[in-house]
């Protein structure tokens, strides 16, 4: 049921970040405060932990590197809570043009319909 809910914001996410990826771009830019940052890095541990849990229920060599990717996302996310990398890392994004970000939108976008579809 979470994951469902999860997916469809992810979807209504990567869907508004591909019609204004601006919006994501000029967010980036702008220093974000640590409410905001605990808030993205909490979102980025709940979707490694979905990848995991979900990977676990399917078979194959995909379905692991999904689990992989999952706990790399949960222990990057981690190390970035607490350190200052966090500052260097959203600068890097902000720097980046727009094409990358509607990519990006993409793979969100992906991502929320693997969750809401998935079995």
């Amino acid at each position: 049921m979470f994951t469902k809910i999860f997916g469809t914001f992810w979807i209504i996410i990567g869907l508004f970040w591909l019609v204004r990826p601006e919006a994501l771009k000029n967010r980036l830019r702008r220093k974000m405060t640590w409410k905001m940052r605990w808030l993205v890095f909490g979102l980025v541990i709940a979707v490694g932990f979905l990848l995991m849990g979900s990977a676990m229920k399917l078979h194959g060599l995909f379905a692991r590197m999904i689990g992989i990717i999952g706990i790399i996302l949960v222990i990057r996310a981690i190390i970035g809570i607490t350190s200052k990398t966090s500052e260097k890392v959203l600068e890097w994004w902000g720097e980046r043009p727009v094409y990358v970000f509607r990519i990006w939108a993409l793979i969100v976008f992906g991502t929320g319909l693997v969750l809401v579809f998935g079995k």
